[in-house]
């Protein structure tokens, strides 16, 4: 890459790599802000929603102690248990007129309640399920629901029932109390119990299962019996008992919690006072009365209960808003056809939708956190949740909002900071081949002259002058001014240097006739003919020999000392060029001559190296590896002084390294 290129790109990734590094952070660093605020958010409407519900609870722990010990409860529980007992007795009801109750309590049961309870439930239901065999339990039904002049829904508002029974008497005294009670209150219903015998014996709002057992009857299995049967069972006079929802058939298989205290007179259990728990009212306090933007959850969050079971508590938000779009979403995620079923008729989640999520399950273990996961509709969330302190329920509180509607601001901080990052960009590049140019220009420039530079033959032209452009840029006072001043020195000094060039160079061929004629001497003295020994077929004897320049001071060496004994060198001269030629001359011709006089590779070296050791004021050596072969033994004598350490190659074709001992 040409240098303005360089330039540009070095300039650019600085430019670019600040903009992206400081913006990254604070985009970053708002995300984590935005982050902890919503979470904060969040955790504030859990705590006051899990506040609220807390104290709601207490003060129906309170409502249903305090009047279990009301004096007028005590009263009304022993009136209405007495006259329940004697009813039959007082009417005297001939088998006629109880099989008249009978078709029209039936009526009731077929034409009223097993359709609503049918849409409700799913399967289709029959009254033998839901019919009491206790007649007392049916006359009170005949005529307080089959009879009531009131709807269905409305039948707690029939005061005194004309039969001129001691039950309707009672019921004329305490059921307007009472009911104002449940009214201003707002319970569901409120039930007296007879606790040696479980049946109802009074209830505000006369559903089916006014007058049953809650020991034998069709109702002894749900969680009102639960309820009943732990106050019943209870020891202390001040006992609450609270049960969770579940479905229960009498109200529709419209989810009911039950919440009893047992009543006593002295010490001595007389009754059981039991409300059904109001689903709306919870309703209302965790859906913020459907205003949840009122609390900052803006159009995504919602805060609910979720029980043990991991099934809601309290309505989901999305239902209510976008019922069509929420039952797309459950069916999307492959809910059960018979919840959604349900769920459609009864139009409430609690006790059906299920939520089990990482929240749901990390809650329900006892732990208090704030995490990012997907919720019961699958979409990602901030959720802060706890455990809610509840006696007798293991309930947990979830206060979510969307990822994607928290995060928005952060979206919109990211989105402004890449159509600033992008616009600076621009202007980086800009600045960037701006200055480039302007750098690059003048260099440009200099490049131009120095390829006319290179394109200049100094053999056959004159000296060489660069163009007026190197003087106009000599001028800038910077270091491409510096360098077109060098480039002007150049100019002078290269011309001058190419005169002394051309100088030397006609000196140089009269040296290289001499070497040239030296280096073919110094070969002329090694043996170069080969086959070597063209007459002696048990050896033979290969060599070359190659200088680094035109003359060395490499040799090598063989002959036959006498018939048997084959003599060979390799000797390497310290230093190249003439000296060392000269040298290599000198130790060849003495090992030669030795050798020939002395069979001993060793006794030879000893003796050269005395007459090479004087008069050597360069000290300039050489190493040689000198052998003695008896061509007849096979036996190598030889001695290493210096040289590099030879290798021996067997027959079988390994190599072999010889001996270690050498000497200098």
């Amino acid at each position: 890459m040409s240098i303005k290129i360089k330039l540009l790109l070095i300039l650019s990734f600085v430019g670019v790599l600040a903009a992206g590094i400081s913006g990254l952070i604070g985009y970053r660093s708002a995300k984590v802000s935005l982050e902890e605020e919503s979470f904060n958010k969040l955790t504030a409407v859990r705590e006051m929603k899990a506040d609220q519900v807390e104290d709601y609870i207490r003060i129906i722990r309170d409502q249903v102690m305090t009047l279990s010990e009301d004096r007028m409860i005590i009263d009304a529980v022993k009136s209405f248990t007495s006259a329940f007992q004697k009813i039959d007795d007082e009417l005297n009801i001939s088998q006629a007129a109880m099989t008249d109750a009978d078709t029209r309590l039936r009526a009731y049961y077929e034409d009223e309640f097993l359709p609503r309870l049918y849409k409700n439930h799913g399967k289709e239901d029959h009254d033998v399920e839901y019919w009491s065999e206790n007649i007392t339990t049916r006359i009170l039904q005949d005529l307080y629901i089959s009879s009531s002049p009131h709807p269905a829904g409305s039948k707690h508002q029939l005061d005194i029932a004309e039969d001129g029974s001691t039950y309707s008497k009672v019921h004329g005294i305490y059921h307007p109390i009472i009911r104002s009670y449940l009214e201003k209150f707002g319970f569901y219903d409120i039930f007296l119990v007879d606790p040696e015998t479980g049946h109802i014996v009074y209830s505000v709002f006369k559903e089916v299962d006014y007058g049953t057992s809650l020991l034998t009857g069709p109702y002894r299995e749900t969680n009102f019996s639960e309820a009943f049967l732990a106050a019943r069972d209870a020891e202390e006079k001040d006992f609450v008992r609270l049960v969770d929802f579940d479905n229960y058939h009498p109200s529709y298989n419209d989810q009911a919690s039950f919440i009893s205290s047992p009543i006593f007179e002295g010490n001595e259990l007389v009754g059981v006072l039991l409300f059904q728990m109001p689903i709306d009212r919870i309703n209302a306090i965790m859906t913020n009365k459907q205003k949840w933007s009122n609390v900052g959850l803006g159009a995504s969050g919602e805060t609910y209960i979720v029980g043990e079971d991991y099934l809601l508590r309290n309505q989901s938000r999305f239902l209510i808003e976008d019922r069509d779009n929420y039952f797309k979403m459950i069916e999307g995620l492959g809910f059960p056809a018979e919840t959604i079923h349900e769920i459609k008729n009864l139009n409430s989640t609690i006790g059906l939708q299920e939520v089990r999520t990482a929240g749901t399950e990390a809650a329900l273990r006892g732990e208090v956190d704030t995490k990012i996961f997907p919720d019961y509709r699958d979409v990602p969330v901030l959720s802060s949740y706890k455990p809610l302190n509840i006696p007798d329920m293991h309930w947990v509180i979830m206060s979510e909002i969307d990822k994607e509607e928290a995060f928005y601001k952060v979206t919109v901080l990211r989105n402004r900071i890449l159509i600033s990052f992008f616009i600076l960009i621009i202007g980086i590049i800009a600045l960037a081949v701006f200055f480039a140019k302007s750098i690059t220009n003048p260099l440009n420039k200099l490049t131009r002259c120095s390829k006319e530079l290179s394109l200049h033959d100094f053999a056959q032209s004159d000296p060489f002058h660069f163009s007026k452009d190197v003087a106009e840029i000599a001028r800038h006072p910077d270091e491409v001014g510096t360098l077109a001043v060098a480039f002007q020195k150049m100019e002078s000094e290269l011309n001058q240097s190419v005169a002394n060039l051309k100088e030397t160079m006609r000196s140089n061929e009269r040296m290289e006739g001499e070497l040239n004629v030296g280096r073919d001497i110094q070969m002329s003295m090694l043996p170069l003919l080969y086959p070597a020994m063209p007459g002696r077929p048990e050896i033979a004897v290969y060599a070359t020999l190659q200088p680094a320049r035109e003359v060395g001071g490499d040799f090598f060496d063989y002959c036959f000392i006498d018939d048997d004994n084959f003599f060979f060198c390799i000797a390497d001269v310290s230093d190249k060029g003439v000296p060392a030629a000269l040298f290599m001359a000198v130790s060849k011709t003495l090992i030669k001559s030795r050798i020939m006089d002395d069979p001993s590779p060793s006794s030879v070296m000893t003796r050269v190296n005395e007459e090479l050791s004087k008069d050597n004021p360069a000290c300039m050596f050489v190493t040689v590896l000198a052998a003695v072969l008896n061509v007849r033994t096979g036996e190598l004598r030889y001695t290493n002084a210096g040289h590099n350490p030879p290798y021996l190659k067997r027959a079988d074709g390994t190599l072999e390294k010889m001996g270690g001992m050498h000497g200098p």
